[in-house]
């Protein structure tokens, strides 16, 4: 019998599968601990980040890059580190490279934006938003960003549809509603931007910067009584942020409160102690209440922090000013208009002290160019206007200084024309001494930029007119203005019309009859409604009834079509007895106006006066 081979062991079979499973046991578990300790040190390295440790995420990203060097995730957050620590064209790169590696990441886009944004590259930004809604259109954030940007760029409209869009995506986010409400209070649609921060207040009713926004749109309102709550709640809420201060505070004092917005101002420099803008105007305030020494030293400390802070160098000329320091005071004048050549108040500092220093053609002159310049009332005192009113302002006068020729002159004068009659014709907030004061000051401006403007005139003597409601002495210079623009033409009908009806209110019989007859003769059509009564009743208390008689005749006799001629004709007919005369002018035009006419109900109501009463 042959014999077979000798077989393996059994044993020993066994003994080298369990070392085979051994092994693989051993791999498995170290390639586990391997995942397990990349992805803890993933989970490190986004942990250090949202917990604020931003130079240590930054490495920890960067040691995960030096393992994988093409990895996006990785380049994501050192971008984002690295913005949070300020290197921004190094986290544009490390943006940038995610979407080469991941062209899809609509983040990475944003993300890259607000690093352009930070840079002040707002096309880019812009850019890199748009991108990023592209490729995720359903994200509120990127609409907000991008909003944000549209505002910076003075882009309102678009800026508002991207607002808008936000909150349509994602309308229980206040914060969108707040910031569309800074919008739209710089648009000036307060009633609006109240309705977005009572919304924005609605979903989160802590959160400090709707009320904020609610009290500067109440303040425009004129609900004043609003305002000083709201801001005090915001105070409340946001104890820390020094902005709400001031703002409080700067309210106060614009409403001559200036121990209260001390205390505001003091609470805001206890947050920022080297707050330029808190001192100046702390200072301001101090300088309100005649504390000369407490006022220059706030002054003198905001220059030492920045010595370029022109406003502050204008408060420190009025401090110098009121203190008689004449020569500092256009020193520090003459500073403020150095960083700052269109500050309005400056000039007017300088132009008094030069005036007191003996300096007449200086202070004339300065004081022409303040003219010119027109009003600048502070932020959030200044009456509204619409935002496309300003836009202009800012064009022309940037056109004005680089180039004071005639076309431009005229251009920045229609806008200061057009800004004072937006505020005297506001439709929805009743006009205040200093609305009307500011609109005087455009009016004026538009009068000193083309003198030879009847136009520009007659608007500064309806305003003066208007606020000789508040302050009579008002009146003398609503007279010197419309006796300027009959000057300059003398067919400015209203101009005449506005000088008779004010001449009879102060008795003063022929100057007003002369005036009334003079905007009849160069507008009849336009005057004869609001001039015949009135030139009836001074011709009557003057004892001037055939000379009114004559007048109207012969204008009647000119203007056919103007009935109002024919009734003052008929009025001055039966003063002077000849009630048939009077009677039959009478009669006549009630054959030609029409029923329901203010000349045929008017000529009616003669005709059954004068028929029911003897002659």
């Amino acid at each position: 019998m042959n014999s077979q081979p000798p077989s393996e062991d059994l044993g020993t079979r066994n003994h080298w599968r369990r070392v085979l499973w051994v092994v693989v046991f051993i791999v498995l578990v170290l390639v586990a601990r391997r995942v397990a300790g990349a992805a803890d040190a993933w989970q490190a390295a986004d942990s250090l980040l949202k917990e604020g440790k931003t130079k240590e995420a930054a490495a920890a990203y960067e040691k995960l890059l030096r393992q994988k060097p093409d990895n996006a995730r990785a380049f994501m957050g050192r971008g984002r580190a690295r913005w949070r620590l300020g290197d921004l064209d190094g986290a544009i790169a490390d943006f940038t490279r995610v979407t080469q590696l991941t062209p899809n990441d609509a983040s990475a886009y944003n993300n890259r934006a607000l690093a352009h944004d930070n840079k002040g590259q707002r096309d880019l930004a812009l850019a890199d938003y748009s991108k990023a809604i592209e490729l995720n259109p359903k994200d509120a954030l990127f609409y907000y960003n991008r909003a944000l940007t549209w505002s910076a760029v003075k882009e309102p409209d678009k800026a508002l549809a991207d607002y808008t869009a936000a909150i349509e995506l994602d309308p229980k986010n206040g914060m969108f509603y707040a910031y569309r409400a800074e919008l739209l209070l710089n648009r000036g649609e307060y009633e609006k931007a109240v309705a977005d921060c009572d919304k924005a207040i609605a979903l989160n009713e802590t959160y400090a910067a709707a009320y904020f926004n609610r009290a500067t749109a109440y303040d425009q309102m004129g609900e004043k009584e609003r305002v000083l709550a709201d801001y005090d709640k915001a105070v409340e809420l946001a104890p820390k942020v020094a902005k709400f201060h001031n703002n409080r505070g700067f309210y106060l004092m614009n409403r001559g409160d200036n121990e209260a917005a001390i205390e505001s101002f003091d609470k805001a420099l206890e947050l920022i102690p080297e707050g330029t803008i808190y001192l100046n105007n702390r200072g301001q305030a101090w300088l309100n209440l005649g504390q000369q020494e407490m006022a220059m030293a706030d002054f003198d400390k905001a220059l030492q922090i920045n010595p370029k802070h022109a406003r502050a160098y204008r408060n420190r000329a009025g401090g110098w000013l009121a203190a008689g320091e004449f020569q500092k005071a256009v020193a520090d004048a003459t500073k403020c208009l150095e960083l700052l050549p269109t500050e309005t108040r400056a000039l007017q500092i300088r132009g008094e002290a030069r005036e007191a220093l003996g300096d007449s053609a200086g202070a004339k002159e300065d004081l022409e160019r303040s003219t010119i310049l027109g009003p600048q009332p502070p932020v959030g005192v200044a009456a509204w206007v619409p935002v496309e009113i300003k836009t202009r302002e800012e064009q022309a006068m940037k056109a004005l200084l680089e180039d004071a020729s005639l076309e431009n002159r005229h251009t920045m004068a229609v806008v200061r024309h057009d800004h004072a009659f937006a505020i005297l014709d506001h439709p929805q907030r009743e006009l205040d001494k200093a609305a009307l004061e500011e609109a005087v000051g455009y009016a004026r401006s538009a009068s000193a930029l083309e003198p030879g403007n009847a136009a520009h005139l007659f608007l500064t003597g309806l305003l003066y007119q208007e606020l000789a409601e508040f302050d009579e002495r008002a009146l003398v210079m609503a007279e010197k203005m419309f006796t300027q623009a009959v000057e300059v033409d003398a067919e400015h009908a209203a101009a005449w019309l506005e000088l008779g009806l004010m001449m009879a209110a102060q008795d003063r019989g022929m100057e007003a009859i002369s005036a009334l007859e003079h905007a009849l003769e160069s507008d009849p059509a336009a005057s004869a409604s609001h001039a015949v009564g009135p030139l009836c009743a001074e011709y009557a208390a003057n004892d001037e009834g055939y000379r009114g008689v004559d007048f109207f005749e012969e204008q009647y006799a000119a203007n056919p079509e103007v009935t109002a001629l024919g009734v003052g004709h008929a009025i001055m007919l039966n003063y002077l007895g000849d009630r048939a005369a009077a009677l039959s002018e009478a009669r006549d035009i009630l054959l030609i106006e029409e029923a329901g006419t203010p000349e045929h109900d008017y000529a009616a109501k003669l005709v059954a006066e004068w028929e029911g009463e003897k002659p």
